[in-house]
């Protein structure tokens, strides 16, 4: 799916630039893992689920084109210019919740530049990582060229941005490099270790904001259990999710769409259950699923997400995703892949022989002909003293 940043730029200049959302950038990561469209797979839900077919289809998106992801290189290369540049301050604006969850999928980054000596031209990329994670920062946005004004505290840049795709629900801290136009290298970096400002901004992506048909339902507690690891690497391929669904209305029945996603790829529809009852309150009605992927779906860490909708209208009433760290990050791989790799058994009694030529060999039978050298100069001495022992007590005699 192509990922489609609406980004709208805002500065106190003489007149407005535009930018560009392009897909320029020093790193590019390897292709996301992708799920094998002929994937095999059971899902044992309780109550039992009717299966549904499965398909390719992508969670609250039309296109199916994924566009590449770009990120920040470990080490980047630093501008002799450094000192005369900084990123002063930084701040930010959550916008839409429209599921109102407290995660967003518009939001504003301001930050202001600042020159020591004279005014510069200026660019700058944006980067998110969910906060926890260890890779490298994802490019989000590259701005335009735009003005700064020495050390004043009017010229600061505002980038309003929307997540289309690619960015699952949680936690994220914003990365900021800055560049002097026409010149390679960083001239000044601001992230979250520098300010809060940058640092745990709630966030998901439009597909995910979507809000709610009715009021009154909650999924509660979620947990997730790892069943089969049989090649014992930490990547399991059966797994059971349970789930507390809640209800304002006692005896309403609902049913839930499962989605699965790889990290860095697509939403994946993977299951529908059957209707279920969910009680008012308790954990009397927790539904869980059970899973076993048999193929098609490559060793990864992976992201579940449960809709929620009502039985009656069709609408979507709640939902649990990767903001619960119980469905987040997930280690999973199918069967095929999960297969216990065991030592040669030996058949009982075996007999080898085996023989060795060249420099090792060599090596060897000398190495034996230096011990048998030693073990007979050994018995001629040992003779040699036999000899003279007898020879003195002949002569004592």
């Amino acid at each position: 799916m192509k990922r489609v940043l609406a980004v709208v730029l805002f500065a106190w200049l003489p007149t407005l630039l535009s930018a560009q959302v392009t897909s320029e950038g020093r790193v590019q990561d390897a292709a996301p893992p992708v799920l094998d469209g002929a994937r095999v797979s059971t899902y044992r839900g309780a109550p039992s689920p009717v299966e549904q077919p499965l398909d390719t289809e992508q969670r609250k998106t039309t296109s199916s084109a994924a566009a590449p992801k770009v990120y920040r290189a470990p080490s980047v290369a630093r501008s002799l210019r450094t000192s005369d540049f900084q990123l002063y301050d930084a701040g930010n604006t959550l916008k839409t919740d429209r599921d109102v969850d407290g995660y967003h999928s518009e939001f504003r980054i301001r930050f202001d530049a600042d020159v020591s000596v004279g005014d510069a031209l200026v660019c700058a990329k944006l980067y998110l990582r969910r906060v926890g994670d260890t890779g490298d920062w994802q490019l989000y946005h590259t701005t335009g060229d735009f003005w700064i004004y020495g050390q004043s505290g009017t010229d600061d840049y505002y980038v309003d941005t929307t997540l289309d795709e690619g960015f699952p629900t949680a936690d994220y801290d914003v990365l900021i490099d800055l560049y002097e136009s026409g010149s390679s290298g960083v001239v000044a970096t601001l992230e979250g270790y520098d300010t809060s400002a940058l640092s745990y901004l709630p966030l998901e992506e439009v597909g995910l904001d979507i809000p709610f048909g009715l009021t009154g339902y909650s999924i509660k507690g979620v947990a997730t259990s790892f069943l089969i690891d049989d090649d014992h690497d930490g990547y399991y391929s059966r797994f059971r999710v349970t789930f507390d669904p809640d209800s304002d209305y006692s005896g309403d029945y609902a049913y839930a769409v499962v989605w699965v996603r790889p990290q860095g790829g697509a939403w994946i529809k993977e299951h529908t259950s059957d209707d279920f009852l969910i009680d008012a309150s308790g954990t009397a009605d927790s539904y869980s699923f059970t899973a076993d992927w048999i193929s098609g779906y490559p060793t990864a860490n992976y992201d579940i997400q449960i809709d929620l909708y009502d039985a009656a209208s069709g609408l979507l009433v709640a939902s649990a995703g990767s903001e619960r760290r119980e469905l987040t990050l997930l280690p999973l791989e199918d069967e095929s892949r999960d297969r216990n790799v065991g030592p040669p058994t030996s058949g009982g009694s075996v007999v080898t022989t085996s023989e060795e030529y060249g420099g090792g060999a060599i090596a060897t039978w000398f190495a034996l002909a230096l011990v048998l050298l030693a073990v007979g100069r050994k018995i001629r001495a040992v003779h040699k003293i036999q000899r003279a022992v007898a020879l003195r007590a002949r002569r004592r005699e």
